[in-house]
């Protein structure tokens, strides 16, 4: 990961996620263990995700009321997890245990036992149940030796409301009881001498929050005069070092870097991956850290430097951050009184219609129109019209896009369809698209699931599980070798 920003500035994204519910499971060794997934979300008239790689993506019945799971405690089971895939290595200095806390990533905003009902493709919601206690025994240990103490940072930021009903869940969280001085200790310890005892690092650095991470920085350098992360990059190499450093670095800086990365190679999938997938308020954070870190504008740097007019319009409308997303009064309202009384269908009718006379009902292909209705509408709104669509002409949106574009066009329209029905899906396609074949592409394999990790991985590893037939850790551990097979395996869980 050449010419990284390390240890640069704070600029991370308005917290998605809040603080509860923020201890760590006792994971097992990796074994090939994945819990019982529960079913893909399935769309009416046999209609799935669209993948844009070429693979079919799998059958599933229709369904027009179909009901997402609740996902809720702990889905795998409590045994030792060791460091980094079961090891007699010895711990590490002033070494903690984790707790098999609740695992909702997002604070809930209303209370637990608001009912709902659902209506065509959308969810029925019921809230996460937490489990409280440690390893089945009670409450998680804290450092004795350093008292709780509010740190530079009070609290992680305030949880912000998603434009999302569905429950997603990371697979880190905010390490109760955390003290960033006792974790400079320990890591500069684990650095000390001869050699680096890699594992401590990667059992300290995966079971904190980004937000941990980024006090641990300024506490690390207050404490020892040193950037931690370059210290780190002396000691390591490799992809090992390039996970090292993803995590460290805040989501919007490491987003940005990674665009301006993908912009000077021409990595178009990148950008799609990125843009196209990121809420209003992430998107800001990285236009913010994009100006911040290279004083220039990302939308202009889109506009000079990413070819074709149609897939440099669908990036450029991306960076505006301004797509419909639902308020809190509306997700109140759809659970209470379910999706449909948020949906304007007579709005989404006229979407339909002027998709058909853009496209299919014309000569040539109208493309402002495709742009303007995708890149505004929220995401639960696009499901509306796919179904209006799909009812009065008789054609899954997907396969109008393959007929009506081509190119980077063509694939980053799949790639909003596949994340309007499923974002997990897409996480699980573009992890499988890294690692299949000859060949793993690491920059993608280590970018998915560090950015994925306090958000959705547990979504992306069950719909991993159901579209492949193996799990993701089994995968990753086939593809990848030593310490950084481990860290991948620790973040994975």
């Amino acid at each position: 990961m050449s010419n990284y920003p390390y240890g640069n500035p704070g600029g991370g994204y308005p917290s998605s996620y809040g603080m509860g519910n923020s201890g760590y499971p006792n994971y097992p060794p990796n074994n090939g263990y994945q819990s019982v997934p529960p079913p893909l979300p399935m769309y009416g008239d046999n209609q799935s995700c669209a993948s844009f790689y070429g693979a079919p993506a799998p059958p599933m019945p229709g369904n027009n009321n179909y009901s997402t799971p609740s996902y809720g405690a702990n889905q795998i089971p409590g045994n030792s997890f060791g460091y980094g895939g079961g090891s007699n290595y010895p711990p590490p200095v002033q070494q903690q245990q984790y707790g098999g806390y609740g695992n909702s990533q997002y604070q809930t905003p209303y209370p637990p036992d608001m009912s709902s009902s659902s209506g065509g493709l959308y969810p029925n919601i019921s809230m996460p149940t937490p489990s409280s206690n440690y390893a089945g025994s009670g409450p998680a240990p804290s450092y004795n030796s350093y008292p709780s103490q509010p740190s530079v940072y009070s609290q992680e930021p305030p949880s912000v409301v998603l434009a999302s009903l569905e429950q997603y869940q990371g697979t880190i969280f905010s390490a109760p009881n955390f003290h960033a001085e006792a974790d400079c200790q320990a890591l500069s310890a684990a650095m000390k001498g001869a050699g680096t005892n890699e594992r401590a690092l990667i059992d300290i650095i995966t079971n904190r929050s980004n937000a941990q991470r980024q006090q641990i920085k300024l506490q690390y350098k207050s404490m020892y005069g040193v950037d931690l992360v370059k210290q780190l990059g002396g000691e390591l190499s490799g992809h090992f070092k390039e996970t090292i450093t993803a995590l460290f670095d805040s989501p919007a800086n490491f987003d940005a870097w990674s665009i301006h990365e993908a912009l000077n190679r021409n990595k178009e999938g990148t950008l799609r991956e990125i843009l196209l997938t990121r809420t209003n308020s992430e998107i800001q954070g990285i236009v913010d850290a994009y100006r911040r870190l290279y004083k220039k504008e990302l939308e202009k740097e889109i506009s000079n430097r990413v070819r074709g007019t149609d897939f440099k319009r669908i990036l450029v409308s991306a960076v505006q951050a301004n797509r419909e997303e639902l308020s809190p009064g509306q997700i109140q309202q759809a659970r209470q009184s379910g999706i449909e009384s948020i949906l304007d269908r007579n709005r989404a009718r006229q979407d339909a219609d002027d998709l058909y006379k853009a496209g299919a009902g014309k000569w040539g292909t109208d493309e402002r129109t495709f742009n303007a209705i995708f890149s505004q509408r929220s995401y639960y709104q696009l499901r509306a019209v796919f179904e209006e669509y799909q009812k009065k002409h008789r054609q899954d949106i997907a396969q109008v896009i393959r007929s009506e574009f081509s190119g980077d066009a063509k694939d980053a329209y799949l790639v909003l369809i596949t994340c309007i029905r499923d974002r997990p899906t897409y996480f699980a396609e573009r992890i499988h698209h890294a690692i299949q074949g000859l060949g793993t592409k690491d920059s993608t394999l280590i970018r998915v699931i560090v950015t994925r990790s306090e958000i959705d991985l547990v979504q992306v590893k069950q719909r991993y599980q159901q579209m492949y037939n193996r799990s993701l850790g089994q995968d990753v551990s086939g593809d990848t070798s030593g310490d950084y097979k481990r860290i991948l395996l620790s973040i994975v869980k």
